[in-house]
């Protein structure tokens, strides 16, 4: 393989880890949305930024309806 098939193998890799990380974030602050805590306990938690967290807990009540 050449080194720039090799260099976006590397980051698609990456890319790829960082987005699971993410689903797995937004996964757990629904849980604990779920169970009650504050926007703000859980973006600390997940270490994500509040808005994000409003986001994600948005997204859900948009499926809801």
């Amino acid at each position: 393989m050449s080194r720039e098939l090799e260099e976006l193998y590397r980051e698609g890799e990456e890319r790829g880890v960082e987005i699971g990380k993410m689903k797995k974030a937004e996964e757990a602050a629904l849980n604990l949305a779920e169970r009650g805590m504050s926007v703000a306990d859980i973006a600390e938690i997940v270490k994500v930024r509040v808005s994000l967290v409003q986001e994600w807990l948005a997204g859900k009540a948009n499926l809801a309806r």
